[in-house]
C-alpha cells in the first residue's frame, strides 16, 4: 500500500508539472506575440500646391534660380525642410523631386548614346556651368535626352533631381493616425504562475537596428587659396586640394576639391578663388568642395 501511495503522489506531481509547463509556454507565447507586433513602414510626407505659377528654385532662397513652376492642385513629395533668412524675415522651404516639366542640362561630353560616361556628373538647371546643380549622375546611368544646345544636352529630370518650393504655398497632408488595437487582441490570458526567466535570442542580422549615417553639413562657399594636386589621390576624396599660402614655410589644407566637368590642371600652384557646394561629414578632418567655378586671383 505504501508503494502504491508513493506512485500516486509521483504521478500527480508529474502531471501537475506538465500542466504548469504548458501554461508557462502558452503565457510566454502570448506575451511575445503581444510585445512584437508587425512593423509598419511610415508613409512619406506629401503636400498640395495652393496657388498657380509657384516657383520651384535650385536653392532654398528667393534669389535662387527658378527651375520650373507648379500650379494649384499639384501634389508634391516632401524630401527635406529648411529655413532661410530673407532680409529681416525667416522663410521655410521644402525640397521636392523635380517634375517632368523641369528643364535639366548635362555637359554633352559626358553623354554618349543616352548613357553617362563619368562619375559624379552635375545636372544643372540651365545650359552652362554658371547654373546651379539640381542633381548628379553616376557612370553608366541611362538618361532620356530631350535635345542638344551647343555643348549642353537637355535631359528629362531623373530621380536624383530636386528643387525647393516655399512652404507657404504648400498645404501639407496630415499623417495617418496609427490603427488602434482591439481590446480582445491586446488582452493577455491571466495565468497564476511563478516568475520564469526566458532566454533572449539575438535578433537576426536583417532585423538588427540600422546604424545612423554620420551627419553631413552642406553649404555654398567661396574660398581662396593655392590649388594643388593631391599627392595620393587613391586615399583622398578628390584629386585636388585647396591650400593656404605658406605660413612659416608650411602650407595647410583648407579643403579637398571634387569636380567632374573642369580640368583643374591649368590652375596648379596658382592663387585661385573656388565657388561651390561644400560637404563636411561629421568626423572628417577636412571638407570636400564640389567645384562649380574657379577664378584666378592676380
Amino acid at each position: 500500500m505504501k508503494k502504491f501511495t508513493n506512485s500516486c503522489v509521483i504521478s500527480v506531481t508529474v502531471a501537475a508539472s506538465v500542466l504548469l509547463t504548458g501554461a508557462i509556454a502558452s503565457h510566454a507565447d502570448a506575451l511575445m506575440t503581444q510585445a512584437a507586433p508587425p512593423a509598419v513602414a511610415p508613409s512619406g510626407s506629401h503636400g498640395t500646391v495652393t496657388k498657380d505659377r509657384v516657383n520651384v528654385r535650385a536653392r532654398a532662397g528667393r534669389t535662387a534660380e527658378v527651375v520650373c513652376q507648379l500650379n494649384k492642385g499639384d501634389v508634391v513629395e516632401i524630401l527635406e525642410r529648411k529655413t532661410s533668412q530673407e532680409g529681416d524675415k525667416q522663410m521655410e522651404w521644402l525640397r521636392i523631386p523635380l517634375p517632368a516639366s523641369a528643364k535639366c542640362y548635362v555637359a554633352s561630353r559626358y553623354i554618349k548614346d543616352g548613357e553617362v560616361t563619368a562619375d559624379a556628373v552635375n545636372i544643372r538647371c540651365g545650359p552652362g556651368g554658371v547654373y546651379k546643380d539640381v542633381g548628379k549622375l553616376a557612370k553608366g546611368e541611362k538618361v532620356e535626352v530631350v535635345g542638344t544646345h551647343g555643348d549642353w544636352t537637355q535631359i528629362k529630370p531623373t530621380a536624383h533631381c530636386s528643387g525647393w518650393i516655399a512652404a507657404e504655398f504648400v498645404e501639407i497632408a496630415p499623417e495617418p493616425a496609427p490603427a488602434a488595437m482591439s481590446p480582445s487582441a491586446s488582452a493577455a490570458p491571466e495565468v497564476a504562475i511563478s516568475p520564469v526567466t526566458l532566454p533572449i535570442e539575438p535578433l537576426p542580422p536583417s532585423l538588427q537596428p540600422a546604424v545612423a549615417e554620420p551627419e553631413v553639413h552642406v553649404q555654398y562657399v567661396v574660398k581662396d587659396g593655392i590649388l594643388r594636386a593631391v599627392a595620393d589621390p587613391a586615399n583622398a576624396p578628390g584629386s585636388y586640394e585647396l591650400m593656404t599660402e605658406e605660413i612659416g614655410l608650411r602650407q595647410y589644407r583648407i579643403a579637398y576639391l571634387e569636380t567632374a566637368e573642369r580640368n583643374l590642371q591649368r590652375y596648379q600652384g596658382k592663387h585661385v578663388r573656388v565657388l561651390g557646394n561644400q560637404r563636411w561629414r561629421q568626423g572628417d578632418r577636412y571638407p570636400v568642395i564640389i567645384v562649380e567655378r574657379v577664378d584666378m586671383i592676380w
